[in-house]
């Protein structure tokens, strides 16, 4: 199991219970009925569980798909609850995957002191983020599907909404890499497809001038 949105965090793995074993993190405890669980955590944040049963062979019953029976359904959510447990306290969470925007959120820390808010129980993971002064929006990041913005397919992307000048946005809208802003004003605010289309001083850039012009009154 890879939790890719989730960061390492050694503090809270070790707090978690896990020891160090060379280049790896490992916690061992019985969870039902005298079976034991081993989890191992590599410092790429990939996850390995393996499950012995009381006589410390190896138990898989609870990965084959159509096993049934109550004591594999005890063992197959015992398992899932600890992977749940490991996921919500061993690590620290992240909304983004792309390299991209979590440098967007650090610049955005660094250079504004600016920290995502999440407004919406529906939408968790867009985070707005406001000017301290006068509490407006300078940058909006969003996960949509590609074809939200008319894209081909429907994975999921990471975008920027930014303000822009009106009389830059037909100029600079190409479709590919900038789009009226999407679910904001079309007249005013811009969207970026982060992920490497721009480069990252293109996007510092637009995130200046955004910040600027949420300071207008």
């Amino acid at each position: 199991m890879n939790l890719t949105n989730g960061r390492f965090n050694v503090a809270k793995i070790l707090n978690c219970g896990f020891k160090r074993d060379g280049e790896f993190f490992v916690r061992r405890g019985e969870i039902v009925n005298g079976f034991t669980a081993e989890i191992i955590i590599d410092a790429g944040g990939s996850v390995t569980t393996k499950i012995f049963d009381a006589d410390g062979e190896l138990y898989t019953l609870h990965l084959i798909n159509g096993a049934s029976g109550s004591f594999v359904g005890a063992i197959k959510s015992a398992h899932e609850k600890l992977l749940a447990e490991v996921v919500a306290n061993c690590f620290d969470e992240q909304l983004y995957s792309g390299a991209q925007t979590l440098k967007v959120v650090a610049h955005i820390r660094e250079k504004f002191s600016g920290e995502p808010e999440f407004l919406w129980r529906q939408a968790p993971n867009y985070a707005v983020f406001r000017r301290a002064d006068n509490r407006k929006w300078y940058a909006v990041i969003m996960v949509v599907p590609r074809n939200k913005l008319q894209l081909s397919g429907t994975d999921e992307i990471e975008i920027l909404n930014l303000r822009a000048l009106p009389d830059e946005l037909d100029a600079l809208v190409d479709g590919e890499k900038y789009f009226r802003g999407w679910h904001m004003n079309k007249r005013h605010w811009l969207t970026l497809r982060l992920g490497g289309t721009l480069t990252f001083d293109e996007i510092a850039s637009r995130l200046e001038q955004s910040y600027r012009l949420a300071a207008r009154k």
